[in-house]
């Protein structure tokens, strides 16, 4: 059933209200979350709320995907556990992938829900961000973009599954 859409964009200034807005679009998000970041530090998807987001949106319906792009994946690898065990969990619909060489360079970041939501990141160093909800035609550059990133990066996340 469509729905009306009443487009909103909020720009914030603080860590915390970026990782809300973050909570926000991944709420939001009925078939897709796309993530481009540096190295997913400044979101922090480890915290066992954002992991229970996480796992809740890929629990609702087996068609739901996350994919990641990321210029450093050691942080991931090293210091998010909860995150690869997610990602071993639901290795069918988690991604993650590292941007080339000659992309890492790009300091935006964003997260984006089905080409309607996005948190975007205007440099990842910074809190400085904006929100948009219910814009596809905001949101679907950034989505192309994220797309081309994709198309370019290379698989980077290996998962070891074989248990205790």
């Amino acid at each position: 059933m469509p729905s009306i859409m009443n487009p909103e964009y909020h720009l914030l200034a603080s860590e915390a209200d970026y990782r809300q807005a973050c909570d926000t679009v991944i709420g939001r998000a009925q078939r897709e979350i796309a993530i481009f970041d540096r190295n997913l530090v400044p979101l922090r998807l480890n915290e066992s709320s954002r992991i229970d987001k996480l796992a809740t949106f890929l629990k609702t319906d087996e068609t739901r995907r996350i994919r990641v792009v990321i210029h450093d994946p050691d942080d991931l690898e090293k210091n998010a556990p909860r995150l690869i065990q997610l990602a071993a969990r639901f290795s069918h619909a988690i991604a993650v992938r590292q941007s080339p060489d000659n992309l890492r360079h790009l300091a935006d970041t964003h997260l984006l829900g089905d080409g309607e939501h996005g948190v975007r990141r205007f440099q990842f160093d910074l809190p400085r961000c904006a929100l948009i909800l219910d814009d596809p035609s905001y949101i679907g550059p950034w989505r192309l973009r994220f797309d081309e990133l994709w198309g370019l990066s290379r698989p980077c996340l290996t998962l070891n599954t074989t248990g205790l």
